[in-house]
């Protein structure tokens, strides 16, 4: 299961989490980040940037609650630096709450810092190693030994407190029991998943929102705390706080320098593969402000130096309760660290000029190393394009003008009039067709209201109370320039500019004027057609009528005359 979990609906293409990655262990795929498990070093800094929460940390807290329910003996190793995540609260009173969860036990994981503090001395004492590096942080381990394999030598070969802790808890309550670490560090669970003493691991945040969901109170102390009495180990969650528990008789012969954060721990290391350095013991906490302020304890952090104050105050704290029988166990805290990463091939300048090109970069001057695709240089996003990390194109200022040019070029050769215009409707820029359509000059037409240039609709039509899209489609006719135009008036989603696109209808409208002539003539025609017809209709009428009647009368003179003759005979 991967510790740091990738929610990809969320993700929306930011690169922030690649940009504040020390190691850059996300890669880019399809438009998405993500985590990079070979060589990620859990110090959890991309769920905490992250604006859109599509990186969430595996929580282990199901688990601890079906041990509980199965009425497994659970002991708690409760992380020093729970005074900066519940200031205020003593150890007794947070030992009470925990209890009422269902835990059979909770002590403090600065037991186990003693011991491996015990064992820091007997190491330095001995000085058979050139440099030492503390162990005490996981992330710091992953680090080194993904990334400086030449200095895997200096880890000191001792386990982490919540290990050791965990190891001492099980040698006096039995191997059966299991340990839940409590504390501020992700990285935690690595340690656990890895070393096998600690069976879950909760983070300060977490434990908070049980004790919310189950109205748990942290106002009554246990009256049967286990509180240490060897206190100056609870200096182990501050920046040179291991230090200040080995004896000055130990570390007699060695530097010691306390390192927090994770960039300054990367400095540290370059310094000690690349000069050949000697006598130093290395305290490195990849949290800057070490774990007073780890990842996960973010939702109600206290102030640094407030945290710290509290801190020292449990230090300098006499125990009333009986000493834990922890305290009494010394279980063997020997650990060894290895290379843990397979180093990826170097590429060519052949195989980045290539790179380069296709994003349109050639020459010095290109390489603006903006860092906007979350890499530092423009080379080393070349280099995570290489490997696979990175997409070619999550470049922005490429991608910027790219997109321009393609403007550029569709609104140059578009047939339509485009103008850009502020809220008043002032002129703020247009294109190549409009200056040929209205025969415009940047240098007398910029900054002018559009209304010199067309009719426009009132400015007040153009207004929307709501806050909607306002869009307005009209005919603008000019008789001077003979021109007719189709124009559409849209308000642009960001800010109060107008885009107005006039398409040019002159030409269809001085067809359609020409059908319409054409029509209109061709019914006259017709009508006069119609007309002569009747007329040369009725002009044959009349001359049928009058020819019939006069052959009716000769016809009818003929007969009488025949008749006449019949008679006289």
């Amino acid at each position: 299961m991967s510790i740091i979990q990738f929610i990809g609906n969320n993700c929306k293409n930011c690169y922030k989490c690649i940009r504040n990655c020390e190691i850059k262990a996300i890669k880019c795929v399809d438009g998405q980040a993500r985590v990079i498990e070979e060589e990620c070093v859990l110090c959890g800094k991309c769920t905490l940037v992250c604006p859109q929460n599509a990186k969430k940390i595996f929580s282990d807290l199901e688990n601890v609650q079906a041990l509980l329910e199965a009425k497994r003996k659970v002991y708690v190793s409760l992380a020093p630096s729970y005074i900066s995540a519940f200031p205020g609260v003593s150890f007794g009173q947070i030992s009470a709450a925990i209890k009422q969860l269902g835990f059979i036990g909770v002590e403090e994981t600065a037991i186990g810092a003693t011991e491996v503090s015990r064992e820091f001395a007997s190491m330095l004492a001995r000085k058979k190693m050139k440099n030492v590096i503390t162990t005490c942080c996981p992330t710091v381990n992953l680090l080194v030994e993904k990334n400086y394999p030449s200095l895997i030598p200096y880890m000191a070969p001792i386990v982490a407190p919540a290990t050791a802790h965990a190891k001492m808890l099980r040698n006096i309550y039995g191997n059966r029991v299991k340990v839940v670490f409590i504390g501020p560090c992700i990285s935690k669970k690595h340690e656990a998943q890895r070393g096998g003493a600690i069976h879950s691991v909760l983070l300060f945040d977490e434990l908070r929102e049980w004790f919310a969901r189950e109205g748990i109170r942290l106002d009554t102390p246990d009256s049967e705390a286990a509180e240490m009495h060897g206190t100056l180990s609870r200096l182990y969650p501050v920046p040179g706080g291991i230090i200040r528990t080995i004896p000055a008789t130990s570390r007699a012969g060695y530097h010691t320098v306390a390192v927090d954060g994770l960039g300054r721990c990367i400095s540290i290391l370059d310094s000690l593969r690349d000069h050949d350095l000697e006598g130093y013991f290395l305290e490195m906490s990849a949290c800057a402000g070490s774990c007073m302020e780890g990842p996960g304890m973010q939702k109600n952090s206290t102030p640094f130096i407030h945290a710290k104050t509290l801190l020292l105050g449990t230090v300098s704290k006499k125990t009333e309760t009986p000493k834990p029988f922890t305290e009494n166990t010394h279980p063997d805290l020997s650990a060894r660290y290895n290379h843990t990463r397979v180093r990826q091939g170097t590429p060519t300048e052949e195989d980045l000029a290539e790179i380069f090109h296709e994003i349109g970069k050639y020459t010095d001057a290109d390489m603006l190393n903006c860092g906007a695709c979350g890499y530092n240089t423009c080379r080393d996003k070349a280099i995570a394009v290489y490997h696979g990390k990175a997409d070619l194109h999550m470049c922005l200022p490429h991608l910027r003008e790219k997109a321009e040019s393609m403007s550029n070029l569709i609104l140059d050769n578009t047939p339509n009039a485009i103008f850009v215009a502020d809220k008043n409707l002032d002129i703020l820029e247009y294109n190549k067709t409009a200056q040929r359509i209205f025969g415009l000059t940047a240098e007398r037409t910029i900054g002018l209201p559009l209304a010199f240039i067309m009719d426009v609709p009132a400015f007040h039509e153009l207004k929307d109370n709501n806050g909607q899209k306002v869009e307005i489609y009209t005919t603008f006719h000019d008789e001077e320039r003979h021109l007719s135009l189709d124009m559409s008036i849209v308000s642009t989603t960001l800010g109060n500019d107008f885009i107005i696109i006039a398409k040019d209808i002159s030409r269809e409208e001085k067809n359609r004027t020409e059908i319409e002539k054409i029509r209109r003539e061709t019914i006259e025609t017709t009508q006069r057609v119609i007309d002569k017809q009747m007329r040369v209709a009725q002009e044959i009428a009349s001359l049928l009528g009058e020819t019939t009647g006069e052959t009716k009368a000769a016809l009818t003179k003929l007969k009488k005359s025949i008749t006449a003759e019949e008679v006289s005979l």
